[in-house]
């Protein structure tokens, strides 16, 4: 499968840039990913299998993810963005104006199932081939290569591309945000790193104890929410010892002056 961090955000992005009024920029991102989050799951009593990647798990699945992760991202974003390495080539401050941004709830949700959409779309794309025969292709045939080996790899690798391109233009092209510097808390990214750090050590050595430990997908799926939840607690250990987060601002203002990344 294309990757689920960052490559399937690629087709949604762009939508934010055409028309940043229309869309929740967070919404379209985690219902971009919501799908592939069904793998956390694999092996066990609670798999949702491939339901997930059908139009109705876009409704019952999707969606309902999508708005659930959107929060927790609007409730961390400040505290991990204060603390992210490459600071001034994505402007990651500047993301600490997604505490406070907040959309009509229709077009956070209806983002939300347009991002879980062009995943599920993604996939049948670039996971079977009958497209291409309908065109008379033969990819197999062709190649020697079975065609969901090339397009995800290419997929995937197309996607990481354009989602790092689009967010270092944002961020030089001062797209991030438009108005007065959002609120950031203190950084200490040494209580920062050294907790995020902690939890990742030990995730990875609880990871290969689950199920379906070998599988790429369930694999790669566990792999990036063990780098989130280690960021998140990282976070959560600096407002601790700083006595707590800043609102990041929640304003009319800042839903006015926000462009596209949120």
């Amino acid at each position: 499968m294309p990757l689920t961090f960052p490559s399937h955000l690629a087709p949604v992005l762009p939508l934010k840039l055409w028309r940043p009024h229309w869309f929740d920029g967070v919404a379209l991102a985690t219902g971009a990913v919501a799908p592939d989050v069904g793998y956390l799951f694999t092996g066990t009593r609670l798999d949702p299998g491939m339901r997930t990647h059908t139009l109705g798990g876009v409704l019952w699945w999707g969606l309902p993810v999508a708005l659930a992760y959107a929060w927790i991202v609007r409730r961390v974003i400040a505290g991990i963005a204060a603390h992210l390495p490459f600071a001034r080539a994505f402007a990651w401050r500047d993301h600490a104006a997604l505490a406070g941004v907040r959309h009509p709830w229709q077009v956070t949700a209806c983002s939300a199932v347009i991002g879980a959409a062009s995943h599920v779309a993604l996939d049948r794309v670039t996971h079977d081939d009958r497209w291409l025969r309908a065109l008379g292709i033969d990819w197999q045939a062709i190649t020697g290569m079975p065609w969901w080996t090339f397009s995800d790899l290419v997929s995937s690798a197309v996607g990481a591309l354009v989602v790092l391109a689009l967010a270092l233009a944002g961020a030089r092209q001062g797209k991030i945000f438009d108005g007065a510097p959002p609120p950031v808390p203190p950084a200490r990214p040494g209580v920062f790193w050294a907790v995020a750090l902690a939890v990742t050590g030990l995730g990875v050595m609880v990871l290969p104890g689950l199920p379906a430990a070998t599988v790429a997908a369930p694999a790669g799926v566990r792999l990036l929410h063990l780098a989130a939840l280690a960021l998140i607690l990282g976070a959560g250990a600096v407002g601790a010892r700083t006595g707590g987060r800043p609102d990041g601002g929640r304003t009319r203002r800042l839903v006015e002056e926000q462009r596209w990344s949120d």
